[in-house]
């Protein structure tokens, strides 16, 4: 507290100082002692500010009013201090479409376009792929009593250059450096040269291997293979022909199989149909219908069109299996076989086998030591002999707790339990003739078809439910 003594005996203008907790604000707050006291200066305000360690953010007008016209018994705000001001993150922002941004075009009758390829994006040399919006610094603040606030600067954005693409314009426009295709790469992007066919993959193409992307204006005929490094885009159908592309592949119309060609599909596969094909995808397939085709998926099958529909065939799926109509009224056999995944206790093994490593080296050790004693020759026999025993116990005992952790881990290895990720959603129809498995546990329905049904793996057994 700061008292003025505005006359020797006269009443007295008492001045507070007052503070908040983060010491952002300070005020003054006016008392009279005794009746009519003179006011309280501007500058006798300012000393009782400086008395109380307040150096910033004083506001002068303020106090120049409290000198003029002043308000007794009301703290007034006289000082502000500057809170700091956090950098803002820097941020992508992409002019091409990421994988999960995409979504299939449907006509006016609800059905999928399936001629649509737009889920690749062709980019031309030099077009601008994405700005990078650069972090800005924080800017700290102050305290009244002047004690610098940090702030925080603003997180740099990943980089997102990929193959074939550069930085322009210090560093802030992402651009192509050749004609391609779009591929992610979690924030990357690649820009995939792409190899161009004007007509059929036949006779007079050949069998084609490109390591970029590959697409086809016609079809790819019988007995002709494609092998790509990235996606393969046929606007055309696949007869009895061999795909295996390590990207997406897209087919407009649809793949009619029959012989013994398989279609590897290492990302997500689209189409119309499939029939009586041989394919393995590892990520998820995009379908109207399937029909008497052998198909592995590591992902989701999602059907979507106009029929939705399974018949005969054996469908084997780790994902969600997501269909109208699965079977058909005559009942035909139509296999449904849901992939499992073995539930292991790795955290526990790569603990045990850490251990185990561990113990080897120091056993490593040991050994090294015991020959070094053997060749010592400053020690009497009797010393380097009790030197020696000790040594060899304690290799004994290392031994030991190897061989345990040894079984241990063999034993976790072998204590597995399988778990089934996936489900099955009828939308409409599922019908007698179609088996359904998880593993080695049959799902077994009535005589009667089953109507709106989601058939899944919970609690170690098969649970039917509704839709």
């Amino acid at each position: 507290m700061y008292q003025v003594e505005t006359q020797a005996i006269t009443p007295l203008t008492v001045i507070e100082v007052l503070t908040s907790s983060d010491g952002m604000t300070g005020y003054i707050k006016l008392t009279k002692q005794g009746e009519n006291p003179p006011p309280a200066t501007k500058e006798q305000m300012m000393e009782a500010l400086k008395a109380n360690q307040i150096i910033y953010g004083i506001k002068e007008s303020s106090l120049e009013k409290l000198a003029v016209r002043p308000i007794y018994n009301i703290k007034i705000d006289v000082a502000k201090g500057l809170p700091p001001v956090n950098g803002k993150d820097g941020e992508i922002v992409y002019y091409v479409k990421r994988d999960s941004e995409y979504q299939p075009e449907y006509s006016l009758e609800g059905t999928v376009d399936y001629k649509n390829i737009d889920y690749f994006q062709i980019v031309k040399k030099d077009q601008i792929l994405a700005e990078i919006i650069k972090e800005t610094e924080g800017t700290e603040g102050m305290t009244i009593f002047g004690t610098a606030i940090p702030a925080r600067n603003g997180r740099r954005p990943p980089s997102p250059v990929g193959k074939n693409t550069h930085l322009i314009q210090n560093d802030t426009l992402l651009v192509a450096d050749c004609d391609g295709v779009i591929r992610f790469i979690r924030d990357n992007i690649d820009v995939n040269e792409v190899l161009k066919i004007n007509s059929s993959i036949d006779q007079l193409t050949g069998n084609i291997n490109f390591s970029g992307d590959v697409s086809i204006e016609g079809d790819i005929c019988d007995g002709f293979s494609v092998n790509s490094g990235g996606n393969v885009i046929v606007k055309g159908v696949v007869e009895d022909a061999a795909i295996n592309a390590a990207g997406n592949v897209h087919i407009s119309n649809g793949i009619n199989g029959g012989g013994d060609n398989k279609i590897i599909v290492g990302g997500d596969l689209r189409c119309k149909y499939i029939e009586h094909a041989n394919i393995h995808v590892d990520g998820n397939i995009y379908v109207d219908y399937i029909i008497d085709s052998k198909v592995t998926c590591m992902g989701n099958i999602v059907l979507s069109g106009s029929r939705e529909l399974i018949i005969g065939g054996e469908i084997k799926v780790l994902g969600e299996l997501l269909a109208k109509d699965i079977g058909s009224p005559s009942e035909r056999t139509t296999k449904i076989e849901m992939i499992g995944i073995k539930i292991i206790d790795k955290d526990k093994i790569l603990m045990l086998t850490k251990e185990r490593d561990e113990l080897k080296k120091r056993q490593q050790t040991i050994v090294e030591s015991a020959m070094k004693l053997s060749k010592n020759r400053m020690s009497s026999e009797d010393d380097i002999a009790e030197k020696i025993a000790m040594v060899k116990k304690q290799s004994l005992i290392i031994k030991d707790r190897i061989e345990l952790l040894n079984n241990q881990i063999h034993q976790l290895e072998n204590e597995w339990s399988m778990e089934y990720p996936g489900s099955i959603s009828c939308k409409r129809r599922l019908y007698q003739g179609v088996k359904i498995s998880f593993g080695e546990e049959r799902f077994h329905f009535e005589l009667n078809n089953l109507e709106h049904c989601k058939i899944f793996w919970c609690d170690g057994k098969i649970i039917q439910g509704t839709l």
